[in-house]
């Protein structure tokens, strides 16, 4: 039976065989935070969250322990807030074991939504991946994460503070699943080879998580262009935050990307990304973190042991393993080095 404890380790691991920077940058990563801690006054370093020392993955973190709780059955939602919390304390009261609570999101989830430059640096490197500019892409990303991290706020002691009262362990695990369900819907694309924006959205559709959405009513959509226009060179936005600025298109379309696959799009967006060339397909933001988390746990049911999921907020247990299109996936993350 794994831990808690076991669990965080084996998605940070998870998160840096598929970051884009590889292992050389997130070590500098390190480093930089190192340099940023020691330069601190003596009466800032007490607070400093030590975690971001060794790992790279602002929201990642184990908000509240015990480390070592053994985990047999977990609930599991998108999005976790005190209501979540106390659905498991009253389905632990009925009988059924809960040994934690865990959130994609972070909100909620104790420093991890303040540490908004350990979340969003990343984006730099994807744009520089795709050929922008490396000045160009930290002019465009500077300021959307100061944005960001100008809105801190403590309000998400909240869930740290109920569980603590109800003696539930909370975990935040989220750009993990991200990295996933890119890696998961690239290799989808990769292999229905769609030529225009509405082939992709159909390719879409073979993804159970996605199916579960369009049951909804949400459905994979062309949000900017058109559905003839050509699919070309494509990126899934997954890490490092929902969506791109709208300032990002107009880079990606000099550089010659075509399409964006994404889990959100403002009308400014869409706009930014049509005057660019540049077609959006946005997938319903449910069933990407679906794919991912699910991913993510097939991987880690397979290196730690079984674990039981009880899922809420939005989520839903699909597992992959041993479907066609596990196999898919499975070569992916095969040809980038992470764990299957």
């Amino acid at each position: 039976m794994t831990t808690l404890r076991e669990l965080y380790e084996f998605s940070i691991g998870y998160a840096a065989a598929l970051d884009p920077r590889g292992a050389a940058g997130l070590r500098r990563v390190l480093d930089e935070r190192r340099r940023e801690y020691e330069s601190l006054p003596p009466a800032e370093r007490p607070h400093f969250d030590l975690e971001r020392l060794r790992n790279p993955f602002g929201d990642v973190r184990i908000a509240l322990g015990p480390d070592d709780v053994p985990l047999e059955t977990v609930i599991l939602g998108i999005d976790i807030g005190v209501a979540e919390i106390l659905l498991a304390d009253h389905l632990r009261r009925r009988g059924t074991r809960v040994d934690a609570v865990i959130a994609h999101h972070t909100p909620n989830s104790g420093v991890a939504p303040n540490l908004a430059y350990d979340i969003m640096d990343v984006n730099v490197d994807m744009l520089t991946g795709h050929g922008v500019p490396l000045e160009d892409a930290r002019g465009v990303i500077g300021p959307y994460v100061d944005e960001r991290w100008l809105n801190n706020e403590d309000w998400h002691r909240q869930g740290p503070a109920t569980a603590g009262q109800l003696g539930l362990p909370l975990a935040c695990i989220h750009t993990p699943a991200d990295y996933a369900f890119e890696v998961g819907i690239g290799a989808v694309l990769d292999a229905a080879r769609p030529r225009t924006a509405g082939e992709a959205v159909e390719a879409l559709m073979v993804i159970p998580e996605v199916q579960s959405a369009a049951r909804f009513g949400a459905f994979p959509r062309v949000m900017s262009g058109d559905p003839s226009w050509p699919f070309g060179a494509f990126h899934v936005k997954g890490g490092g935050g929902k969506i791109f600025p709208p300032g990002a298109y107009p880079l990606l379309g000099a550089a010659g990307l075509r399409t964006v696959v994404q889990i959100g799009c403002t009308p400014a967006h869409a706009r930014a990304a049509e005057a660019a060339g540049v077609a959006i397909v946005r997938v319903p933001h449910a069933a990407c973190d679906n794919f991912g988390i699910n991913l993510l746990l097939d991987a880690a049911a397979r290196a730690l042991g079984p674990l039981g999921v009880i899922g809420c907020a939005a989520f839903e247990r699909i597992s992959h393993s041993g479907t066609p299109l596990g196999r898919l996936v499975a070569a992916a993350m095969d040809a980038r080095g992470a764990p299957w």
